[in-house]
């Protein structure tokens, strides 16, 4: 039997278990997130801190805005202030703190123009981020999967799972993001995939997406500042630093809630 301890943040939906330490292997680390998975149903994604330095490796090896905000939580507290972290899925060191509203950040340094990510393949959008790739569908086009998603989730999954696996990519994780308008508001209905793992959710929140369709928004407009709604109903704050078409850095921000009912658990499993 082997122990270990987590927690379970909840960064505006998309609720994240986070283990403390990061000293497993491959085959150790899937039975963890296969367990966390399905002894805690509202968890969508597990990853893993090193108690040595400020690191978050993720499940699948994959890149997550979300997981990564909640990082940032967890190693300052809960306090203002600003680190850097290193991310499973991303070449560089990432800045992240939380600010003076107690909201969450992640700055990604992006340094290339937009169509070195943003490509149109039919009649949707590619967008290529470091550790995650995403299918973006226009409000017209998402309509459809919206309403098999709200009659039959599962049987919608794998539909646009199809539309995910028809597309040539060698990230470790893809996602199809459903474009709504919500109040005069963008809203996203992510649906994602982690290959390595084989998950396949239709996520609550994603910091990820929104920034792909405020990567997609932006090539029919010159707009840098976006509060994308997520199906939990919060928001994700996306900021663009661009000149032209080249994108220097993106800023993403949102809350992050320690789940109250988790806290700090030990569970104890049979690593084999």
């Amino acid at each position: 039997m082997k122990e270990f301890s987590f927690k379970v943040l909840n960064p505006g939906g998309n609720k994240t278990a986070l283990i403390f330490g990061n000293d497993y292997n491959e085959k150790e680390k899937k039975e963890i997130n296969d367990y966390i998975l399905r002894e805690n149903t509202e968890v969508e994604q597990v990853g893993f801190l090193s108690l040595k330095e400020k690191k978050l490796e993720m499940a699948g090896g994959e890149f997550c805005v979300n997981a990564s905000r909640c990082a940032i939580w967890e190693y300052l507290n809960g306090k203002e202030g600003t680190i850097n972290l290193k991310v499973s899925g991303q070449k560089n060191i990432l800045l992240g703190g939380i600010d003076k509203k107690g909201e969450v950040f992640v700055e990604l340094k992006i340094e290339k123009n937009i169509s070195d990510f943003l490509k149109k393949i039919k009649e949707y959008y590619l967008v290529n981020l470091d550790g995650i790739d995403f299918i973006v569908l226009d409000e017209i086009i998402s309509k459809k999967y919206i309403k098999q998603l709200h009659e039959d989730e599962n049987k919608a999954k794998q539909e646009i799972k199809e539309i995910m696996e028809k597309v040539k990519t060698n990230s470790l994780a893809i996602g199809v993001i459903l474009l709504e308008k919500f109040n005069k508001e963008i809203k996203i209905n992510p649906i994602v995939w982690v290959k390595k793992i084989n998950t396949l959710y239709y996520e609550t929140a994603c910091g990820s997406g929104s920034i792909a369709t405020a990567i997609y928004k932006k090539i029919f407009n010159n707009q840098k500042e976006f509060k994308i709604i997520q199906p939990s109903g919060y928001y994700i704050k996306i900021e663009l630093d661009f000149i032209n078409n080249y994108m220097k850095k993106i800023i993403v921000s949102g809350k992050v809630i320690e789940d109250d009912e988790s806290g700090r658990n030990i569970k104890k499993i049979s690593i084999f």
